[in-house]
């Protein structure tokens, strides 16, 4: 008798609640292992976002230092400028910085905006003309670097000594109205003197991106 009922087998019943048991765990893996997977996704695009824009304030900073002895060289143009903003574009930061040429140093014209959801770097040679205007600049194509996508909006506000803050649509016409010539009679009188550029020694980022703004400000003077 007793060994008839050592030989026996599992019934259906145990073998379904086996079954049943073995489907719940597989559940619980399966979730557990999405959950893991999903928190790694979000963590490697979280890492890509913060590189990216590690990158893009890291070439700004290095640009805007760059800009600073510019105004050594006593140009018509001042280092820092601004476009005024228009209806599908907005205001983007020019700016002429020093690099390193074969044999000298030259002067490299930077620009920054925003196209398409895109923050983009331009950067090209700067030439300057010459002083009675008889030979033009060459148009130097421009070489754009996207550093920043899904920006949604941007904002340049630029720092003048004594008046403080200014947005990019307020400075815009100052720093324009400071490269204009002086009228002919003007420059035969006094054909020595530079108009007096303003100098922007500091400049404020403000960038949306994926519903989070960011702001950053940069120093320019040494």
């Amino acid at each position: 008798m007793s060994a008839r009922r050592a030989a026996r087998g599992f019934t259906l019943l145990e073998l379904l609640v086996a079954v049943a048991l073995l489907s719940v765990l597989a559940v619980l893996t399966w979730r557990g292992m999405d959950s893991v997977l999903r928190g790694r996704d979000r963590i490697v695009a979280s890492s890509d976002d913060l590189r990216a824009l590690t990158v893009a304030m890291t070439q700004m900073e290095e640009d805007l230092r760059r800009s600073w002895p510019i105004r050594l060289l006593g140009l018509a143009e001042p280092s820092i400028s601004f476009s005024i903003a228009g209806d599908r574009e907005p205001p983007s930061l020019g700016l002429l910085r020093e690099t390193r040429g074969s044999d000298a140093v030259q002067v490299q014209r930077v620009i920054y905006r925003l196209r398409d959801g895109t923050f983009e770097r331009g950067f090209s040679l700067w030439a300057a003309p010459s002083p009675d205007g008889a030979q033009k600049v060459p148009v130097t194509p421009f070489t754009w670097q996207p550093i920043m996508r899904d920006v949604q909006a941007i904002e340049f506000r630029g720092w003048l000594e004594g008046r403080g803050w200014l947005p990019a649509a307020a400075l815009a016409p100052l720093l324009t109205a400071a490269q204009l010539p002086a009228p002919a009679q003007a420059q035969a009188q006094v054909p020595s003197v530079r108009p007096v550029l303003p100098q922007v020694t500091g400049v404020e980022l403000t960038l949306v991106r994926r519903g989070e703004r960011v702001v950053r400000v940069f120093a320019v003077a040494d």
